[in-house]
């Protein structure tokens, strides 16, 4: 294992048990994946390939029948507070204003260890995202890139050292999402967090990431991991991140 590596998957295979006349289904087979600090990695693949449920072995929700996730070189057993999951449908609170539902988690840390800057923390926060002007509205008041950008800024919160993105963008309008995909690189570069992305959008993975997993279909495997070596910021347009992007699309076809 290389030292560097901040996650890391070492032939990782997940076979769900079968029952009541169910035959097993074997989802993912001998995966290997890396990740270093700082960061932004993609996975991209056909739906049903297992690529939530990679994050959520990453998460910790879930364990591998086979192979091993590894955590700075240490087995993950269970969610920690140093991987934080954002997922495609904000899960935010209905009743807590913007500053509220960033402050929450907040508020249960500093409970436990006497932390006084919760306020300043969650203004900080806001600024990052660019949600001050709306610190008292209720996630119902504010649009979808919004809430995107607030579910972000509460899984920030509790500062990760990783944030896994499932689909983030996968439920927003083309425009909202083009204007959000600059946003996950602006609060990337500003934070420097180690990112693991999931994504149905080659475009969008090659737009953002060092290094990007194609999975073939389940039972899953990474069929190639692909570098990106471009400079930020990316053109949709241009020639490489094209060229690129046909490689990938031929890989998943």
């Amino acid at each position: 294992m290389d030292e560097r590596d901040l996650v890391r998957l070492e032939r990782v295979s997940l076979t769900f048990p079968g029952g009541a006349g169910r035959a097993p289904v074997e989802v993912l087979r001998e995966v290997e994946i890396r990740v270093r600090p700082g960061e932004l990695v993609s996975i991209i693949g056909p739906s049903g390939c297992g690529k939530s449920t990679l994050l959520a072995m990453v998460a910790g929700y879930l364990h591998p029948s086979a192979g091993r996730v590894l955590f700075a070189g240490k087995p993950i057993r269970g969610p920690g507070r140093e991987r934080m999951m954002v997922f495609q449908q904000p899960a935010l609170f209905p009743w807590l204003t913007v500053a509220a539902n960033v402050a929450y988690g907040l508020t249960l840390r500093a409970n436990r260890r006497g932390d006084r800057d919760v306020a300043a923390t969650v203004a900080s926060l806001l600024a990052l995202t660019q949600l001050e002007d709306f610190a008292r509205h209720y996630p119902g008041e504010i649009s979808g890139g919004m809430r995107q950008r607030l579910e972000i800024a509460r899984a920030l919160a509790v500062d990760p050292e990783v944030l896994l993105m499932d689909e983030p963008l996968g439920a927003l309008d083309a425009l909202t999402r083009r204007r959000m995909q600059r946003e996950v690189l602006r609060l990337w570069a500003e934070t420097r967090k180690t990112i693991l992305f999931v994504t149905h959008d080659i475009d969008e993975a090659v737009l953002l990431s060092d290094r990007i997993y194609a999975m073939a279909p389940r039972p899953s495997r990474v069929r190639e991991a692909v570098e990106v070596a471009l400079p930020r910021p990316r053109d949709r347009d241009d020639r490489d991140v094209a060229r690129i992007s046909r490689h990938l699309a031929s890989l998943l076809e």
